[in-house]
């Protein structure tokens, strides 16, 4: 069975992207091909060098530019593409459906990652009628400060707010029903503000057309969970990561992970370096984030607005 598999990043999240490709190698079975596309905006050859030493037999890594693809994308209607495409590299995720027309299924991991079983697992969940599959956001869901964020300015309820950062992609599906076209003209037409750009897009254009993933597929560090129990991938989003603190959920995996890849003295030295410092600099994007939301509650034209009324959604 051939998977594909498409992460996103640029220089400065390599060496997290190794322990991410490492994590995913250890558990992969040769029973598979894992096709693996690292889509980049900037990524120096030593980095590409670095991380093409992690693939295996039937773990292949290759990288894509994404100024490429967009410009594939948009060079033969260019009426398209009123934004830099610089601009709507943010929302990566997307377009990897127009991108990549040769693939009928994949799924889309962020760099901050760590897989503990083999990821054909997820890859396998039937999606049914809907094109994404999802995990729910669960800081979203109990963060007194952000839970109304979701059903306020998206338009969704939070217990059905799912995170971005693992997805499950029925490409198919998304190519049959314009999703990229549909998103597009929701962006070119309005500015919104919001705090988790391309993540509350997909929630407020998929609202309700989303088959929820086992919380394993991506179990986030933003909450507790049973790190003893049944993971089958950690991710290590927002601030709590163990390249900046100790006492973070599956630490020792991810170290005995890191030490294998080419970047594991860089990532000790990233540990070491964290003072109290950068941990008040977490503390403060917390609370801008929670700021940004109380502001956001106060706009009239918003995702919930105008996606009530029909424009874009699936």
């Amino acid at each position: 069975m051939k998977i594909p598999i498409f992460y996103a990043i640029n220089d400065q999240y390599a060496s997290l992207l190794s322990v991410s490709l490492q994590s995913l190698a250890d558990h992969a079975s040769p029973k598979n091909q894992y096709q693996i596309t690292v889509l980049y905006q900037t990524l120096s050859a030593e980095n590409q060098q670095k991380l093409s030493s992690v693939a295996t037999d039937n773990v292949h890594i290759h990288f894509s530019a994404l100024d490429d693809q967009f410009s594939k994308l948009f060079e033969k209607d260019h009426n398209l593409l009123l934004a830099d495409i610089r601009t709507l590299t943010i929302y990566y995720r997307l377009f990897i459906a127009a991108m990549f027309p040769n693939y009928q299924k994949a799924i889309y991991l962020d760099a901050d990652t760590l897989v503990m079983q083999d990821i054909a697992g997820l890859y396998q969940i039937d999606l049914g009628q809907h094109a994404i599959g999802a995990v729910t956001d669960q800081l979203l869901a109990i963060d007194p400060d952000l839970s109304a964020y979701p059903a306020q300015v998206v338009g969704v309820n939070a217990a059905n707010y799912v995170n971005s950062g693992v997805l499950l992609l029925d490409l198919a599906k998304l190519r049959q029903q314009k999703f990229s076209q549909r998103f597009l003209a929701l962006l070119q037409q309005y500015h919104f503000k919001l705090i988790a750009a391309d993540q509350d897009y997909l929630n407020a254009m998929a609202k309700d057309k989303i088959t929820f993933l086992p919380v394993k597929w991506n179990d986030q560090t933003t909450v507790p969970f049973d790190e003893n129990g049944d993971v089958g991938l950690v991710h290590y989003n927002l601030f709590r990561k163990p390249w900046h603190y100790l006492d973070v959920p599956c630490h020792q995996t991810f170290w005995k992970t890191a030490d294998r890849t080419p970047y594991a003295q860089d990532l000790h030295d990233t540990l070491a370096q964290y003072d109290d410092k950068d941990t008040s600099a977490d503390d403060v994007k917390h609370q801008s984030l929670v700021n940004t939301a109380n502001q956001l509650f106060k706009e009239k034209v918003t995702l919930k607005t105008v996606l009530s009324q029909g424009a874009a959604s699936l």
